[in-house]
C-alpha cells in the first residue's frame, strides 16, 4: 500500500493536482516552450488585433505586437495563456475520473481559455486606447484576477458536470 493511497480522497487528488503542476513547470522549463510559441503569440496578436478593431479601436499588428497609437504590446509567451492552460489542465489530468471525461475537459477548456485570453487582449488594447493610465492595473490586477476566478469556476464546474 503505497502512503499515498492511505490519504483521504481530496488529499490524494491536491497531491496530483500539485505533482501535476510541478511536471508541466519541469516540461516547459526542459523543453524552453517559452522560445517554441511565436506562431500562438502572432495568432494571439493577431486575433486580438482584429478583435479590438472590430469594437472601434484603431489598432494594427505587426507579427506579435498589437500596436495602439504610440504603445506597443508584446504578446510574449506569458500572454499566451501558457501559464493558465496548465493550471486548467493540471486540474483536469489529477482529477479522478475517466479518460473520456479529462479529454472533454481539456478539449472543451482549453480552447474556451484561449477565446478568453484573446478577449482580455483586446479588452487591454482598447483600454490603453481609450484610457492610457488604467493600462497597468488592469492588466496586472483586474483580468490576472478575473482569469483565476474563470479557471477555477470552470474547473469545479467541469468536475460537477463530468467528474
Amino acid at each position: 500500500m503505497s502512503p499515498l493511497s492511505r490519504l483521504p480522497p481530496e488529499a490524494r487528488f491536491g497531491v496530483r493536482f500539485l505533482l501535476m503542476l510541478v511536471l508541466c513547470s519541469v516540461l516547459f522549463w526542459a523543453f524552453s516552450l517559452h522560445l517554441q510559441l511565436g506562431p500562438l503569440q502572432r495568432l494571439i496578436a493577431s486575433v486580438s488585433g482584429e478583435l479590438a478593431r472590430w469594437s472601434g479601436g484603431d489598432v494594427y499588428v505587426d507579427r506579435d505586437n498589437i500596436v495602439v497609437r504610440t504603445l506597443t504590446l508584446n504578446i510574449n509567451h506569458e500572454c499566451t495563456g501558457i501559464f493558465v492552460f496548465m493550471l486548467f489542465a493540471s486540474f483536469v489530468l489529477a482529477y479522478p475520473t475517466s479518460i473520456r471525461s479529462r479529454l472533454l475537459g481539456i478539449g472543451m477548456g482549453l480552447p474556451a481559455l484561449f477565446g478568453i485570453n484573446v478577449l482580455r487582449l483586446a479588452t487591454l488594447a482598447r483600454i490603453v486606447e481609450v484610457y492610457p493610465g488604467a493600462f497597468f492595473y488592469f492588466h496586472e490586477y483586474v483580468w490576472q484576477g478575473v482569469f483565476m476566478v474563470i479557471v477555477l469556476v470552470g474547473a469545479i464546474s467541469w468536475a460537477e458536470r463530468f467528474g
